[in-house]
């Protein structure tokens, strides 16, 4: 059964909820381009993340923490636009782990390969955790099933690279990381769209 599109308002027995639930979807229909930026963003930091180590690993890491601080504040930035949005609070806290997360990457970049490599899992593990939280908070809506995807490929990087999987010896954790980064922008930029389309 298809959800109610992101941005529309749905029919509601009860005319107060309705009337809320309208003002919060024009609200948010207003503001699909913060959507939209924040994916660009995003998957233009994972790209970097994941271009990066074929140069460095030095240099994946202390970029890797600096995408992820700037990925975290992007994300805790374009949440404040859209504060009538019911998946506001699992944002902020996603964009805070990201921030102290990608904090501790770039200022231990010389802490041993292992113990980044932890942390990166460690970071993943949460953010994939609350992404899925986010969906089931916005499960209403079309599109969810975007941040459900996300944090999923977040979950199974982070698994991966605390497992130590074999697959993590051909690709750098910071290539790991950018490739969840690169979903997450694509969740977002597909939520973008989804609300731009949705009539509210």
């Amino acid at each position: 059964m298809a959800g109610t599109p992101i941005g529309q308002a749905p029919m509601s027995d009860s005319s107060g909820e309705g009337v809320d639930y309208e003002r919060r979807a024009k609200s948010l229909h207003s503001r699909w381009g913060w959507f939209l930026a924040l994916g660009i963003a995003l998957a233009l930091g994972g790209a970097v993340a994941v271009a990066l180590p074929a140069v460095s690993e030095f240099a994946a890491s202390v970029v890797l923490g600096a995408v992820l601080v700037l990925a975290g504040v992007a994300k805790m930035v374009q949440s404040l636009q859209v504060k009538d949005w019911n998946g506001f609070i699992w944002q902020e806290l996603t964009g805070a782990v990201e921030v102290v997360g990608g904090v501790l990457i770039y200022f231990n970049p010389l802490k041993g390969a292992l113990a980044i490599t932890l942390l990166i899992a460690l970071v993943l593990l949460v953010q994939g955790i609350l992404q899925i939280a986010l969906a089931a908070i916005v499960r209403k809506q079309d599109g969810w099933h975007w941040f459900a995807i996300s944090g999923l490929v977040a979950l199974a990087a982070g698994a991966a690279l605390a497992l130590k999987l074999p697959h993590t010896s051909i690709f750098p954790s910071g290539t790991i990381a950018g490739i969840s980064l690169l979903v997450a922008g694509g969740a977002y930029i597909a939520i973008a769209l989804t609300i731009r389309r949705a009539r509210p």
